[in-house]
C-alpha cells in the first residue's frame, strides 16, 4: 500500500510540471483532400473530433489561415435542417450525429441570400421546372379562380406570393391539365418544407412535378469563403477541402482503475489524466465524455493529505461539494455523463474510462 501511495504521489508531481493548455482551446486541421461534405465529416470524425464549427475557430483565424494557405474556399460543420428548409444549425459535436443549437439563419456571416430556401421556377425555354433560391428575383405566375397569368415583374418568391395574394389569390399551382399555360420563365407556388417533402402555396395542391433532369438541386452544406468572410451555401455532393478540429483531450475507451488511468496518460507522449481547472472547462468536457462506455471517467481529481487536489498542483476551489472525511477506498473524483453533480467519488479501485489531457499538439496537416 505504501508504495502504491508513493507511486501516486510521484505521478502527480511529473504531471504538475506539464499542464498548461485550456482544455477548450481548438487546433485546427486542414486537410490536403477535396471531398464531399459528409465523406469530409467522417474523415474528420475517423481522425479528429469533427468538422470545424465557429464554436470552436475564429472566422477571422480560418480566413487568415486559407489565404497563407491560398484556398478559396472549405467546408465547415453547417447545414440545413433536414426538417425546415429554412433553418440553418451547427453539426451536434457531442453525438457525432445531425444538427444542434440555435437557427444561425439570420446570421450577420451569410453571403446575401445564401441561406435562402429553395422554390421552383418554371424555364420557358423547355417549361421544365428548376429548384432555385427563393431569395432570387424572377418573373412570375399567379392564378385567380383557375386563371393563371404571368407577370413580368422582378421578384423574390416570397415577395411574389405576397403580390400574388393580394392582386389575385396566390402563387400559381400547375397541375397535368394546366402545365401548357407556362410558357414563359417564372416563380410557381412549389417550394421545399424540408428534404424531400415540396408543398404548394395557397389551398390548390397538385401531386404533379415536371422537374428537368438532375433536379431538383438543392444546396444544403455550407462553405466558407476567404475573399468575403461568409457562409454559402453548397450541394453536399461537390468536393472541397475543408478543415476538421482537434482538442486537449482524448477519451479512452478502456476500463482502468485510477491509477492504472494515471499510467496510462502518463506513458502517452505529451499526456496526462484530465484535469479541469475552470468553471467553463467542465461543461464541455461533459459533452466531450458523451461517447464513453462507461457512465462516469476518471478524472486527475485525488484525496491526498485531507484535501482534493487536481493532477496540476491545484486544490479543488470547492472543497465543500466533496467529502473530506473520505472513507479509505472512495479517494478518486469522477466526472458522470449524467449527473448534474460537478464531481463524484469513487473507490480508487474501480475500472472505468477515462480522459487524458494532451498538452501540447501539432498545429496544422
Amino acid at each position: 500500500m505504501g508504495n502504491k501511495s508513493e507511486l501516486t504521489v510521484a505521478l502527480l508531481l511529473i504531471a504538475a510540471l506539464c499542464l498548461n493548455a485550456l482544455i477548450t482551446n481548438t487546433i485546427g486541421y486542414l486537410s490536403g483532400r477535396e471531398m464531399t461534405w459528409l465523406k469530409a465529416r467522417l474523415y474528420c470524425q475517423k481522425n479528429h473530433i469533427d468538422m470545424l464549427t465557429f464554436k470552436r475557430g475564429s472566422k477571422l483565424w480560418l480566413a487568415d489561415w486559407m489565404l497563407e494557405k491560398k484556398i478559396p474556399k472549405v467546408w465547415i460543420g453547417l447545414l440545413r435542417d433536414p426538417e425546415q428548409d429554412l433553418v440553418w444549425k451547427w453539426i451536434d459535436e457531442k453525438t457525432g450525429e445531425g444538427i444542434s443549437g440555435n437557427d444561425l439563419s439570420l446570421s450577420s456571416n451569410w453571403a446575401d441570400g445564401q441561406q435562402s430556401g429553395h422554390c421552383a421556377l418554371v424555364q420557358g425555354s423547355d417549361r421544365l421546372w428548376y429548384s432555385n433560391a427563393c431569395s432570387s428575383e424572377h418573373n412570375f405566375y399567379c392564378s385567380s379562380q383557375g386563371v393563371n397569368q404571368h407577370i413580368k415583374m422582378n421578384l423574390s418568391w416570397y415577395e411574389a406570393q405576397q403580390y400574388c395574394r393580394r392582386e389575385f389569390d396566390d402563387l400559381a399551382t400547375v397541375t397535368r391539365e394546366t402545365t401548357d399555360q407556362f410558357n414563359n420563365t417564372g416563380w410557381i407556388g412549389l417550394y421545399r418544407e424540408g428534404g424531400e417533402t415540396w408543398s404548394w402555396s395557397g389551398d390548390l395542391t397538385s401531386d404533379y412535378r415536371n422537374w428537368a433532369s438532375g433536379q431538383p438541386l438543392t444546396e444544403d452544406c455550407a462553405f466558407f469563403d476567404t475573399v468575403t468572410q461568409k457562409w454559402h451555401s453548397e450541394q453536399c455532393s461537390e468536393k472541397l477541402r475543408f478543415v476538421c478540429y482537434d482538442d486537449y483531450l482524448e477519451v479512452v475507451k478502456e476500463n482502468k482503475t485510477w491509477e492504472e488511468a494515471l499510467e496510462y496518460c502518463n506513458s502517452m507522449d505529451r499526456q496526462r489524466l484530465m484535469s479541469l481547472k475552470y468553471d467553463k472547462e467542465y461543461k464541455y468536457a461533459r459533452d466531450r465524455i458523451y461517447k464513453a462506455t462507461t457512465d462516469e471517467v476518471w478524472t486527475g481529481l485525488r484525496f491526498l493529505g485531507g484535501e482534493w487536489w487536481w493532477l496540476g498542483g491545484q486544490m479543488l476551489d470547492h472543497q465543500g461539494m466533496l467529502p473530506t472525511c473520505q472513507s479509505q477506498q472512495k479517494h478518486c473524483g469522477t466526472l458522470s455523463k449524467y449527473d448534474t453533480n460537478k464531481w463524484l467519488t469513487r473507490d480508487c479501485s474501480e475500472r472505468r474510462n477515462f480522459v487524458c489531457h494532451k498538452y501540447k499538439v501539432k498545429d496544422i496537416e
